[in-house]
């Protein structure tokens, strides 16, 4: 009789456990599958921004107003660029050097900072090739960076904040000597 008693006992709590899990799982599907329909479409937008930045013809209609870029640059001042800075330092950026990645950068998903969650933001690391083109007096110059780079996008799947990191301080002296 108390092995009845105990197998019911087991077999009551494995099927809880069982419908706990499933319930779960069933919301748990609907929301990840939302995510990832969210992420999909956020690495449409990097995937054309990557385009945009190496080709010089930019689309900063994928920014949103609010947008703003994290200054990692050593010493880096101001903290922080807004769109108009961004405009500018691309401005700047194309007119001297030529970008190029040398593989198709891989979009993974990005984290919440202070959740740990998933939340469809767009990450990647690539190799970016930087060139200055040879003048009379100077020979072509090219520098790689290994380059990690953020971007989070709100639910319009405007570009809200974008970070890079890379040793693009030392690149930028090298090709400039």
């Amino acid at each position: 009789m108390k092995n009845k008693t105990f197998l019911f006992l087991v077999s009551l709590l494995a099927s809880l456990i069982i419908t706990s899990c499933n319930s779960k799982e069933s919301v748990s599907s609907n929301d990840t599958s939302e995510l990832d329909e969210r992420f999909a479409r956020n690495c449409e937008v990097i995937r054309a921004n990557n385009a945009g930045f190496t080709g010089e013809n930019q689309d900063y209609s994928m920014y949103a107003e609010d947008f703003f870029m994290v200054n990692t640059n050593f010493n880096g001042s101001p903290d922080t660029m807004r769109l108009a800075d961004l405009q500018a330092e691309d401005a700047y950026l194309w007119e001297n050097f030529d970008f190029e990645f040398l593989v198709e950068p891989v979009l993974l998903p990005g984290v919440d900072s202070e959740t740990q969650e998933p939340n469809a933001s767009v990450r990647y690391y690539a190799p970016l090739k930087i060139t200055k083109a040879a003048t009379d007096s100077t020979d072509e110059r090219s520098a790689v960076v290994r380059m990690y780079e953020t971007f989070d996008l709100n639910e319009e799947g405007k570009i809200t904040i974008q970070m890079y990191y890379g040793d693009f301080g030392a690149a930028l002296s090298y090709l400039n000597s």
